[in-house]
């Protein structure tokens, strides 16, 4: 997410996203992929939206809002891609969290910012109470917002997530703006079967740039699942909460429990039924609303007799 006309004008979101498998000989084979490009307004409206594989119902997308009823005109407009688990639905889904998000790139950037926080922080800090977590209404975050308080945020330098013996573990990813913000979202979901039994790991990153050019992490969480293989249901969850901004942000980790027993298939829409206010988080959710995929991932595992 960056924008080039300032923060003033449409953030512009650029992503990929791919499925790749290994075989049994730790060969990598990419199987399928997308790229997306989007610009968004100010008030999250949708301004241009292209992607690849090209998909002309997208167009019905600009205009309209990147937040409450964006999932659901989506599914309306793609739905094979929904029901296919493509790449390309993996990116448009993610579209509601990253639209809310990316704006927080500015932080680090006060003086691009300035007026920015203190026009919007109060009015809709009210709006978000309860909604997640972080954000539940007799925590201190939400009480500093709706008293225009800017409250302390917990930021960590990243980590490096590059695997030098295995140069495909990510995409090639550009550097940063050399002299504007940008917030970056880094999304893993790998599946393998051991001794007979469907193991889920997952990452869910959301970092943003100093201009200093420190990357700095906002949101990361692990996930780790196992799965029945006989009726695709999830059997065991854990989310491990690494970074988060707010000391009431880590509780809606205890609540991925809620989950077991869900088939797999279900989840983008079970998670948004059961893991709901303050039991969960956002970007937790969107972590968790992605393992509907995980039935997808492993009939492609299975096709070619890979173990991850």
């Amino acid at each position: 997410m960056t924008w080039p006309g300032g923060l003033e004008n449409d953030m512009h979101i650029n992503a990929a996203a791919r499925d790749l498998v290994t075989d049994t000989e730790a060969n990598p084979r990419a199987l399928a992929d997308a790229t997306l490009h989007v610009t968004v307004d100010r008030s999250r409206t949708l301004t241009s939206v292209t992607s690849k594989p090209n998909r002309d119902e997208l167009r019905e997308l600009v205009g309209t809002g990147g937040g409450s009823g964006y999932r659901s005109r989506l599914q309306s407009l793609v739905p094979d891609d929904l029901a296919q688990g493509t790449p390309l639905y993996f990116l448009l889904d993610d579209l509601p969290g990253v639209t809310l998000v990316g704006p927080f790139a500015w932080w680090l950037w006060r003086q691009g910012m300035a007026g920015y926080a203190s026009r919007s922080q109060g009015s809709t800090a009210r709006h978000m109470q309860d909604v997640c977590a972080g954000f539940r209404s007799d925590g201190l975050p939400i009480k500093q917002m709706i008293d225009g308080v800017d409250p302390p945020y917990n930021l960590v330098p990243a980590l490096d997530l590059a695997q030098p013996d295995d140069p495909l573990a990510w995409h090639p990813i550009p550097e940063p703006p050399a002299a504007s913000p940008m917030l970056r979202r880094r999304r893993l979901v790998d599946v393998v079967v051991v001794d007979g039994e469907v193991r889920v790991n997952s990452l869910f990153r959301d970092s943003m740039w100093s201009p200093e050019r420190v990357e700095m992490v906002v949101h990361e969480y692990g996930l780790h699942a196992t799965v029945d293989r006989e009726t695709m249901r999830l059997s065991a969850i854990s989310a491990d909460p690494r970074v988060l901004p707010f000391q009431t942000c880590p509780a809606a980790a205890a609540n991925v429990d809620l989950l077991l027993g869900e088939p797999m298939g279900s989840l983008r829409h079970r998670v948004r039924e059961l893991v709901i206010g303050t039991d969960g988080c956002t970007h937790l959710n969107d972590a968790l609303r992605a393992l509907a995929e995980v039935p997808v991932l492993l009939d492609q595992l299975s096709a070619v007799g890979g173990p991850g």
